[in-house]
């Protein structure tokens, strides 16, 4: 199943093996492309970097701004390591400039280092709760890691701070199917003769 990931201004797709738990894996991020999330890999869709995050430590606003936009401008050319060192950077002068904390968490995912890029979105939505790419890419990322259930409270969380988020429905109904698939499937190893359980399963794979 496929994850939509919400990334700074366009979408990506986070592909996830789903069964069994132990073997998801993360492939390398593709092209910003906009996929209907479907039945086969899990997805989850990044929304564009929030610009209502605004820098709450002394910084004069051009330079604050065009460094913000040579942060994105590096991610988005596929310098993932030089966008992280320039996240880092500007964030320890501004550490609540959440758009910049939302690309370094990007780049970590895409670097591999889902763990902090989980530490890094999870100490996101306690400051920005009003933000809803955050929850949307942080369920993706427990998805990941066979979290289902964390997934889906995240999702669920996203989509009352934006009733409006088509993204994260789409992304909980593909979440709802992998959990689908694993009900079924426990059950069949308990029932493996129950030919209306096995229609069932059919129906969600």
């Amino acid at each position: 199943m496929v994850f939509s990931l919400s990334r700074c201004g366009h979408a990506l797709t986070f592909w996830v093996i789903l069964f069994p738990l132990a073997t998801w894996a993360a492939e390398p991020v593709p092209t910003p492309t906009d996929p209907p999330i479907d039945a086969a890999p899990l997805a989850i869709t990044p929304v564009a970097t929030p610009s209502n995050v605004v820098t709450a430590q002394p910084m004069a606003t051009d330079v604050a701004a065009a460094s913000v936009k040579s942060i994105q401008k590096l991610y988005n050319d596929g310098k993932t390591q030089e966008a992280l060192a320039a996240a880092n950077q500007f964030l320890e002068q501004n550490p609540r400039n959440g758009g910049v904390a939302f690309i370094k968490a990007q780049a970590l995912t895409q670097l591999g280092r889902v763990d902090d890029a989980i530490a890094v979105l999870e100490a996101l939505i306690e400051s920005f709760p009003e933000m809803a790419a955050p929850y949307n890419n942080l369920a993706v990322l427990y998805a990941s890691q066979g979290r289902l259930d964390d997934a889906r409270k995240t999702l669920e969380t996203a989509l009352l701070v934006q009733p409006n988020y088509a993204t994260a429905y789409e992304n909980l109904g593909d979440l709802y199917r992998a959990m689908a698939r694993q009900a079924y499937d426990s059950a069949l190893k308990l029932d493996s003769t129950n030919t209306a359980l096995k229609t069932k399963a059919e129906k969600v794979n």
